[in-house]
């Protein structure tokens, strides 16, 4: 019998990767540690759709794991660049109304001058891509929710 929730509201959380499999990886996690009871989790593919979800105050989650290097349009083509996720990262953390959402950056780049920036402009956290085992997961999403 799944856990009761009906004291309190699911805590909405967002998950944005262009990577498929990333995106299958995250849902699988929630479904297998029973997590869909305490959570609403909303997983979606680019940018744009991020914005729009964190823009709504009706979806607009309280935690946002977010890959850094995804599709953005630059100069009238699509280039793929950390750029993506650094500029949503600076703008729900420079916008009020969105400042409180807790950003974890989940990336598969591990470069140190990244996790710096990604620090400096207000993530709660840089997580790499591969170091982090569902179980390891599930421990930070637990913790990062209360």
């Amino acid at each position: 019998m799944p856990p009761s929730n009906s004291s309190q509201e699911k805590i909405k959380i967002l998950m944005v990767d262009d990577d498929e499999m990333v995106r299958i990886y995250f849902r699988d996690i929630f479904w297998i540690h029973g997590l869909e009871y305490k959570y609403d989790l909303t997983i979606v593919d680019d940018i744009k759709k991020a914005e729009e979800i964190i823009d709504n105050v009706q979806t607009r989650p309280k935690i946002i794991f977010m890959d850094l290097v995804m599709p953005v349009e630059k100069e009238g083509r699509t280039i793929t660049s950390p750029e993506a996720g650094l500029n949503l990262l600076k703008k729900i953390k420079s916008t009020p109304e969105l400042k409180n959402i807790k950003a974890i950056v989940f990336s598969g780049h591990s470069e140190k001058i990244l996790q710096d920036q990604v620090k400096s402009l207000g993530a709660e956290s840089y997580l790499i891509k591969g170091d982090n085992l569902p179980k390891d997961l599930v421990e930070f999403i637990e913790k990062i929710s209360q």
